[in-house]
């Protein structure tokens, strides 16, 4: 949206103030972000931008005047909100809305079937949560299938606490397993894909959100709310005042608009209803304000001074036909549209092949299974002295087996071993799979010009996108877990070994190829005991370089569920805590660092002994 020449003479006389709104990283967030800043730079010459940052960031930049405003305020879930008001760190405006729900929700046709999608009800008598102890083979865990799956709250919210604790209190720690979404993205994806495949899934939601605007999703009832039981886990969540809440300075600098921000008031299903048309038409926050203004003009109107509201609606009603210059800004009526199509493809995806990612389920869950079972039984200790060991036999000194069993050691010591063996259960089976397709694929293009060519470009485009990009089919298609960050993981790390799997082929010598090749050897003899012992050291440097890119990616994936140190670092940053992040991180990079040096060093004796003939 863009105001016109009128509105913006009707607020030249108004000092203009600039104001960063937080963006928390949910759609209702955004959707009233919108709203509060097109009513501000329209009618108070507010000019405002919005800022990422998780809740307790926000928080913390609020009372800094580093970010200006928050639009929803989820006060409860902050201990200190209170202080703070309180010692008068920060101002306090209106309440935004206060109908919201919290709590564990199951797609209606679970419950009561649906006719129309030949879905027969599979639980027909769960009505509250504590009934979930019965459904367990319902709603079944991808990654161990004699659970249940209980999809929680994004760890670092309040709720995430609340709800461990009524996993434990109503005994369903026996039945099921509670998955760590790691973002709310990454739960809502998770949500909507069992939605659209008919699957029955339980997990955390609230309202509003776009999931409940556009699907037909029942919150179990649970005990009614009280304090005690509530911080205990044995009640339902409460409704919480969501509060608008603004720096000191800014409150000094805009009061006017600050005026505005105590009257503001709408309700669950208004926003619902708002960011459920945002995700059906794909339209921008901005668009979905405008919709806003339009359908919703008896509540919003009540929030202004007369002349604002008419400046407001001035500003909608030529906003059509505003021209803007097409030399200096891009042509508006010039558009193509690809988010649509690949989406569709998605969707597509979701819909019909839901039996081919379920075998791709079955194969990488069974892998994940038994490598982290041999990762498991291996102890402590055995496994610090194979390290040590490795790197002596690979190094000749004992400088880093010290150094290397030292650092195994301190991770262990910050009680971390557990973390890191899951960690590197992804690390390992990502890297399998990396090599199962990446050496053959390897091999292929590199006696052919035209393979190539049109290789290439594919691996340049997944080395070059993003690793976040991965993450959203990963989601959509596999849910939420280990799982789809093996399937992640394994696209980003897959160039490296690809590549130089291929360049370290095509470098062998000719000479040498005519050599074998004049001896009566086959392609296949010439490739296997010629092309490839050749080509090795640099086929290592890429398998090398594959390990690193998968560690890499172990913090990214935490974002959608996988375990490990990853969602330590995520919970460091979601809760600010700064020396749980930081202990995660060292023991990643002590990982990598022992990880690396330890291929190097086989790969650089391997090159030495295939030089001098060495066995």
């Amino acid at each position: 949206m863009t105001t016109d020449t009128q509105s913006t003479d009707s607020v030249q006389n108004i000092p203009k103030v600039h104001a960063r709104f937080a963006d928390c990283g949910w759609d209702s967030i955004r959707f009233l972000d919108a709203v509060a800043m097109y009513i501000g730079k329209t009618a108070y010459n507010i000019e405002g931008e919005e800022v990422a940052a998780t809740t307790p960031v926000a928080v913390t930049g609020i009372q800094n005047n580093e970010i200006q405003v928050i639009t929803e305020l989820w006060a409860d879930n902050i201990a200190e909100y209170p202080t703070l008001v309180k010692e008068g760190k920060l101002q306090q405006m209106g309440i935004v809305y206060s109908d919201n729900i919290q709590g564990l929700y199951v797609p209606r046709y679970v419950i009561e079937g649906d006719a129309e999608r030949g879905i027969k009800a599979s639980a027909p008598n769960l009505k509250t949560v504590k009934d979930l102890i019965n459904y367990a083979d319902i709603f079944v865990d991808p990654e161990d299938s004699k659970k249940g799956r209980i999809y929680g709250s994004i760890s670092g919210w309040s709720a995430d606490i609340i709800l461990r604790k009524k996993y434990e209190a109503y005994g369903l720690d026996e039945f099921y397993n509670y998955a760590d979404p790691g973002s709310d993205s990454a739960l809502s994806a998770s949500i909507s894909a069992a939605y659209e495949k008919g699957e029955p899934i339980v997990a955390y939601n609230w309202s509003p959100n776009w999931l409940t605007g556009k699907y037909d999703l029942v919150c179990l009832d649970d005990t009614p709310y009280n304090k005690t039981g509530y911080d205990i886990g044995v009640t339902s969540f409460p409704s919480m005042n969501l509060p608008v809440a603004v720096s000191n300075e800014f409150a000094k600098a805009a009061p006017e608009y600050c005026d505005f921000l105590k009257k503001i008031n709408t309700s669950s299903s208004v926003i619902s209803k708002a960011l459920a048309y945002m995700q059906e038409t794909k339209c921008t926050t901005e668009e979905a304000a405008a919709w806003y203004f339009k359908n919703f003009e008896y509540e919003w109107t009540t929030w202004l001074p007369e002349d604002k509201v008419e400046i407001i609606k001035a500003s909608l009603g030529l906003n059509q036909t505003k021209k803007t210059n097409n030399f200096i800004h891009f042509p508006e009526n010039i558009s193509f549209d690809i988010k649509t199509p690949i989406d569709n493809i998605i969707g597509y995806q979701v819909e019909h092949w839901s039996g081919f990612f379920e075998g791709q389920k079955f194969i990488l869950g069974g892998l994940i299974t038994g490598v982290g079972t041999v990762v498991k039984i291996i102890p402590w200790w055995l496994l610090i002295l194979l390290i040590a060991f490795a790197s002596w036999k690979s190094s000749g000194t004992w400088k880093k087996p010290l150094l290397f069993s030292f650092l195994l050691f301190f991770i262990g010591a910050i009680g971390l071993w557990d973390l890191m063996n899951e960690t590197l259960t992804i690390v390992i089976v990502s890297v399998f799979v990396s090599l199962l397709f990446g050496l053959p694929i390897g091999v292929l293009t590199s006696g052919s010009q035209r393979a190539t060519r049109i290789v290439r470009p594919i691996l340049d485009t997944m080395q070059t996108l993003p690793s976040f990009v991965y993450l959203i089919p990963a989601v959509m298609l596999l849910g939420i877990g280990n799982i789809p960050a093996i399937i992640a993981t394994t696209i980003y790390a897959l160039p490296p070994v690809v590549r130089l799997t291929s360049h370290g082929i095509r470098q062998v010598d000719k000479e040498v190829v005519e050599a074998a090749k004049s001896f009566g050897s086959t392609k296949w003899q010439t490739l296997v005991k010629v092309q490839i012992p050749q080509a090795m050291p640099t086929i290592m440097t890429g398998i090398n370089q594959t390990i690193m890119m998968a560690i890499s990616m172990v913090v990214t994936c935490s974002m959608i569920g996988a375990t490990g140190l990853g969602s330590e670092v995520i919970k460091g940053i979601n809760r600010l805590e700064s020396g749980r992040g930081f202990a995660a991180g060292i023991a990643i990079v002590i990982i990598a660092i022992i990880i690396d040096r330890l291929t190097q060093a086989a790969f650089k004796k391997n090159d030495i002994n295939s030089t001098t003939g060495a066995k």
